[in-house]
């Protein structure tokens, strides 16, 4: 938040606690989140090395890297303190404060959110959620306040995630290359994927990418078909494939 707007705080504090601020309590839509929310415990972490990660309370949404995929179950646990406005001792958990303002209404004020690809719509994470991941995509995360304002907040959050491959347990929550980027658009049907790559293993690493865009496109068939046709399932073409500073990418076409 802004130090100008420091001579308003009494006056903008009697707006929250009125409860002027939109309602926490709002549940995540999960067509528009991908995600579907699990109850506490649902998901056995104790054989499942994390994905450590960080995120800044000074920047709007920041890609983990981390990259979910259709059918990943995943618990995400985060510890740390930060603060919308230092300069007021206004200083929370993951868990943020209902009557602060937001950037994302029906999340808590501060709280730590995420969304699942850059076009899918955010939900709390708080300080532990579980969830099912019905689409691909690339993990972001960020602190629910003003985005305009952001340049003056303190603190970070850290955050431990849990990734169960396609409901299969004994699964590290890594994928065989490490996804670099990812995005895909829906009205286009088309998409790119990148994964990291060592010297001489570009071979390998193309022929599992090409899997990966296989599972992909077969997800987007049977998402646009429902059940109404045949579902045949993975067909796509390559645009264009480059392999640059160790980083291999495709660009894509699912084909229906």
């Amino acid at each position: 938040m802004n130090i100008k707007h420091i001579l308003w705080f009494p006056f903008i504090s009697l707006l929250w606690l009125n409860g002027c601020a939109i309602p926490s309590d709002v549940k995540p839509d999960p067509n528009k989140t991908h995600v579907r929310i699990l109850d506490d415990y649902a998901l056995n972490i104790d054989n499942i090395s994390p994905i450590k990660i960080n995120t800044a309370s000074n920047k709007p949404w920041q890609n983990s890297h981390v990259f979910i995929e259709n059918g990943d179950d995943v618990t995400i646990k985060a510890y740390g303190k930060w603060s919308p406005w230092p300069e007021l001792l206004m200083w929370c958990g993951p868990e943020g404060n209902q009557y602060w303002m937001t950037q994302v209404p029906g999340i808590n004020g501060a709280a730590l959110m995420a969304k699942v690809g850059s076009q899918s719509e955010p939900f709390a994470l708080g300080t532990e959620t579980s969830f099912h991941a019905s689409d691909y995509g690339m993990l972001f995360t960020a602190m629910n306040d003003s985005f305009e304002y952001q340049f003056n907040n303190e603190g970070e959050m850290n955050l431990d995630i849990y990734i169960q491959r396609n409901g299969r347990q004994g699964q590290k929550g890594k994928s065989v290359y490490r996804v670099h980027s990812y995005t895909y658009d829906d009205k286009r049907r088309r998409g790119s994927i990148s994964v990291e790559i060592k010297k001489g293993d570009q071979f390998k690493a193309r022929k599992w990418l090409l899997t990966k865009i296989g599972e992909i496109a077969s997800s987007k068939n049977i998402a646009i078909k429902a059940g109404n046709e045949p579902t045949t399932g993975g067909s796509y073409q390559v645009l264009n494939e480059k392999s640059e500073r160790s980083i291999l990418t495709i660009d894509f076409e699912a084909v229906y």
